[in-house]
Parts: C-alpha cells; structure tokens; sequence
C-alpha cells in the first residue's frame, strides 16, 4: 500500500466530521418528525433505531479521531484508542444485530436486515484487518483500511435508515 499522508488523513477527518453533522441533524428531525406514527411495533423500531444511530456514530468515529490522533500523537496511543473503539463497536454491533429481527418484522422492509449482515462482516473486517496487516504493531498504512473500511461501513448504515426512515413516512402503496 501507498504511504499515508498527513493531508489524506485530515481530509477523511474532514469529510467525515461533515457527515456526522449532517447525520446528527436528520437524525434529530427524524426523531422529532418520524417516530409520531411507526409503524408496526414502535419499541422495536425505536430500539433499533437507537441502536443504528450509535453504531453509525462509533463507526464515524474511527475515521474521524483515529484519522488525527494518526496525525498528531505517537502511534502507541492511536493503537489503544483503535483497540477501544474496536470493543465499542463491537457491543454496538452485537446490540443491533439482537434488535433487528423484531425491527424488521415491524417495517417490513429487507433494507435493514441486508445492512445488519454487510455492516457485521464490515465490524469483522474493520477491527482485524489493521491487526492482520500489521500485527501486534500496525501502522498508518494497516489502520488507513479501517478509516475506509468503517466510513464506508457508516455511509451504508446511514443509507440504510434514511430509505428506512422514507419507508416508515409514507405508509402504503407506491406507484
């Protein structure tokens, strides 16, 4: 792989400090303005949605405070931060995956379901593959295919819940 820049790293900060601001912001409204009539089961869509946003969020922020502290700190202290957001998501991950099943059946709708399952082995892939390619000591190189791995893996998410969240507002047949 291609050397890391520092300049590559902020841009991937950057972006993707832009779309958590725009994703916190449809999120609010969504909440504000999609939850008054879920359909089907309103818990469960709610808990998972919940559940959905906080993934998302673990998953931008691997690319957004990895990407600088990559920039600004010694490595040491981009490994364990990497190693603590590696557990974070993978509490998220399994929290979502438990609420799917009844999620989904009350949107009925497969968009979630196929995320949940690419957005798993996306998890998988993003929390070993810096430590297979780098082993005990990965570097910028080994991390950068997390940073991507996980923007990615989030802007599928987030994808996945704005057609959801479109789903959910216009109950009934579409032409």
């Amino acid at each position: 792989m291609r050397e890391v820049s520092d300049a590559f790293l902020l841009n991937v900060a950057e972006v993707t400090a832009a779309l958590v601001g725009l994703f916190l912001v449809g999120t609010f409204f969504f909440v504000d303005k999609g939850f008054r009539q879920p359909p089907g089961d309103r818990e469960a869509v709610e808990s998972y949605f919940r559940s959905g946003t906080r993934i998302v969020l673990i998953l931008f922020a691997i690319p957004l405070i990895l990407s600088m502290t990559l920039v600004a700190m010694e490595p040491v202290w981009s490994r364990i931060l990497f190693a603590v957001l590696s557990l974070m998501l993978i509490a998220a991950n399994v929290d979502s995956v438990r609420r799917i099943r009844e999620a989904g059946k009350a949107l009925g709708t497969p968009a979630l379901v196929i995320n949940e399952a690419l957005g798993t082995v996306a998890v998988a892939l993003i929390v070993t593959l810096p430590w297979i390619l780098g082993g005990i000591d990965p570097g910028r190189e080994d991390m950068a295919w997390a940073l991507m791995l996980s923007f990615a893996a989030g802007f599928l998410s987030v994808s996945s819940l704005v057609l959801a969240a479109f789903d959910i507002a216009s109950p009934g047949p579409r032409d």
